[in-house]
């Protein structure tokens, strides 16, 4: 197991996956929180907005910087702002005080976005960009899969025995925690990156500059760029059913935060299962097929889990959803990590983030409207026609198969069938 053999990756994995099991726990406190104060679909879509709109707007900053600073002094400076954030959460509590929730979750999420990044650079230089990227990424997605699974049904009991404050000082110990374990990372050996451009006198120029460059080697990649496009379209349509999802569950089925919790945790069970069905997509190198047929069982999934009003198949058809959903997060992953040299990592992973987040950004924007003003029915067809949508996209601009390993810089790669140059100066 890579997570046991490779001390300073599983340090890394281990704090990774204590803070997102601290925020998992408020996945579900704070929209049913926003919610039962409100009634309103709204507020609860407007927390789910702040959380995900700062990365429009930051993550190319965050690019830059964890380009530039040590990786590890980012992730732990990270952990401990977005502990002090956190608690201000303790003073929400009642609707005229809502602003501040949106603004302490925008800034978590802001900062966080500083840490994403990070995290992510950091998996290549830790475990290299062989077999063991892909184990890498299936650990991580196990990960992924633990938080779903036990988080949200935790985070609903929790919400019920100690209330949304115990939370909040639950969340805010995790951040302190995890910062701890990547400290004991130790430093992180230089590379490429720590003398680059360091005679530029002016850090505006600088920091557009690498701006640029990162765009420009993500937009000039081949499989880079078709596979920001499709992963971008399924984040729209996810973010939009997720925001439908809590009072769907309250309002349709006549549940609680319990039972929130409950799908929740059946949608890391499918997590957990797609870790090793990433893991062999990833690997087979057959980019097209594989982004296709996810997409297409994720909307099959979706509509059984919208359409058909029964707690028992919501709890399947999430389920189900989850291992298709998975696997494809998983596979642009590996392809962003793969593809791009060290030194640009950061910037690229992060512009690449932006954009997701953009369209999560719209997706839960237009969940909010959309689940206001139109019939719930309506809106999850709409849905699923984006969906359907995607798969074509990802038939037409994704290659048919990739390399599975890449070495160095320079390096060539077949993609479709074809040899072409690695685009390590796609920008020109």
């Amino acid at each position: 197991m890579i997570v046991a053999r490779n001390r300073r990756f599983g340090l890394l994995w281990c704090s990774t996956l204590l803070s997102n099991l601290g925020n998992w726990l408020m996945v579900v406190a704070v929209p049913v929180y926003a919610y039962t104060m409100t009634g309103s679909t709204m507020s609860s879509g407007l927390a789910f907005v702040a959380q995900t709109l700062p990365a429009v707007a930051f993550a190319p900053l965050a690019g830059v910087l964890v380009d530039r600073w040590d990786r590890r002094f980012v992730m732990v400076g990270a952990d401990l702002l977005r502990m002090v954030i956190v608690l201000a959460l303790l003073l929400v509590d009642d609707p005229g005080m809502l602003w501040l929730l949106y603004a302490a979750m925008f800034a978590e999420s802001t900062v966080g976005h500083f840490f994403q990044p990070a995290a992510r650079a950091v998996v290549p230089t830790l475990v290299g960009r062989g077999r063991d990227l892909e184990a890498a990424n299936a650990w991580n997605t196990v990960a992924g899969g633990i938080v779903r699974l036990a988080g949200a049904p935790v985070g609903g009991a929790l919400y019920a025995i100690v209330g949304f404050d115990g939370l909040v000082l639950i969340d805010s110990a995790t951040y302190v925690v995890s910062a701890v374990l990547i400290f004991g990372m130790g430093r992180l050996r230089a590379d490429e990156r720590d003398h680059e451009q360091k005679a530029v006198s002016s850090w505006l120029v600088t920091f557009r500059g690498q701006v640029r460059d990162g765009l420009a080697f993500l937009l000039g990649h081949r499989v880079l760029r078709g596979t920001l496009v499709v992963s971008s379209l399924f984040l729209l349509a996810n973010a939009a059913l997720n925001v439908l999802l809590v009072p769907y569950v309250i309002s349709v089925l006549g549940g609680d935060a319990g039972d929130v919790g409950v799908l929740m945790a059946a949608l890391g069970a499918g997590f957990l299962a797609s870790a090793y069905a990433g893991n062999v997509l990833s690997r087979s190198g057959r980019l097209r097929a594989s982004v296709t047929g996810c997409l297409l069982a994720i909307a099959g999934c979706f509509a059984g889990l919208f359409l058909v009003p029964h707690f028992a198949a919501a709890v399947v058809f999430i389920a189900l959803a989850g291992v298709p959903g998975g696997a494809l997060l998983m596979l642009a992953q590996v392809q962003v990590q793969r593809q791009t040299p060290d030194r640009q990592l950061g910037r690229v992973s992060s512009a690449f983030s932006a954009a997701e987040m953009a369209a999560t950004v719209a997706g839960g924007a237009i969940g909010s409207v959309a689940g206001q003003q139109l019939p719930l029915t309506l809106t999850v067809w709409l849905v699923i026609v984006v969906l359907a949508v995607s798969a074509v996209v990802a038939v037409r601009l994704l290659p048919s198969r990739v390399m599975t390993e890449v070495a160095v810089a320079g390096q060539r790669e077949t993609v479709g069938g074809e040899a072409v140059s690695w685009p390590e100066k796609a920008a020109g």
